[in-house]
């Protein structure tokens, strides 16, 4: 089988509000279909814009009922296959879906796919999964994809678009592989995702210097022997960079 790329980015610029659960947790458990075991349900505020996370045709179309509404189950699902039918995506607890979209429509990645909906009783979120299918569609093996679920969280409510390879052995995609992620420290997103892919919890990544945010700070500061005063200090930022660099990370900025 021959491995390939495709560009990949979160299916929120704005709106997200924090991880509501990965793959394998909680009602993501096996024995389950790959859209429900490697579910990854990413919270939002209702109404926030769903995007296409990658280019791709959709290959099963499920408008939204609002009678056959349950807490589990409810709003529009979308499956979504990459050009080559060799990866694809689940989409689900949509609104607003775009009256063009149907069964066979191709969608370029960050096309608007509708909008969150919200359940009485339930956490505002979009539930998204996606597969590798090894071989190709009709026919391939289909392997849930679960080491993601981090990269949608800290490339949420930005442009942030990332490569990722899929060796079509069984082995697991490489997130980045055709290069290195840039986060750009110059935007107060970015300073929330680099907390976040260094292990520091900044809440929601929605570009606002909130208590959760700050609190981030402290503890990095901390950590580095700076000051912990949560401000975004040059010498704050520069050690945040020297820790992403050190990672792998491209730093743009301050």
């Amino acid at each position: 089988m021959t491995a390939f790329d495709i560009d990949v980015s979160s299916p929120f610029s704005g709106g997200f509000t924090g991880g509501l659960g990965g793959p394998h947790v909680g009602t993501h458990a096996p024995p389950a279909e790959w859209y429900i075991e490697y579910g990854m349900d990413l919270g939002a505020q209702e109404g926030a814009e769903v995007r296409a996370a990658f280019d791709a045709h959709l290959t099963v179309f499920h408008p939204h009922d609002p009678a056959t509404d349950t807490p589990k189950i409810y709003g529009a699902q979308i499956f979504m296959r990459s050009p080559n039918d060799m990866m694809g995506g689940f989409y689900t607890h949509l609104k607003d879906v775009p009256p063009h979209l149907t069964t066979g429509t191709p969608v370029g990645r960050g096309e608007v796919l509708g909008s969150v909906l919200r359940f009485d009783g339930t956490a505002s979120h979009l539930h998204m999964a996606m597969v590798e299918i090894v071989g190709g569609a009709p026919g391939g093996s289909y392997q849930g994809v679960d080491n993601l679920y981090d990269f949608f969280q800290t490339s949420a409510n930005s442009d942030t678009v990332t490569p990722v390879s899929f060796m079509q052995d069984g082995s697991p995609p490489v997130l980045g592989a055709g290069g290195p992620t840039v986060i750009h420290l110059a935007t107060m997103v970015g300073v929330q995702q680099g907390l976040a892919v260094l292990g520091y919890d900044p809440g929601a990544i929605d570009g606002l210097d909130g208590p959760n945010t700050q609190a981030a700070v402290q503890a990095f500061q901390g950590d580095q022997g700076l000051p912990q005063d949560g401000q975004y200090t040059p010498e704050t930022l520069a050690a945040l960079a020297a820790a992403l660099t050190a990672q792998g990370y491209l730093v743009d900025g301050p």
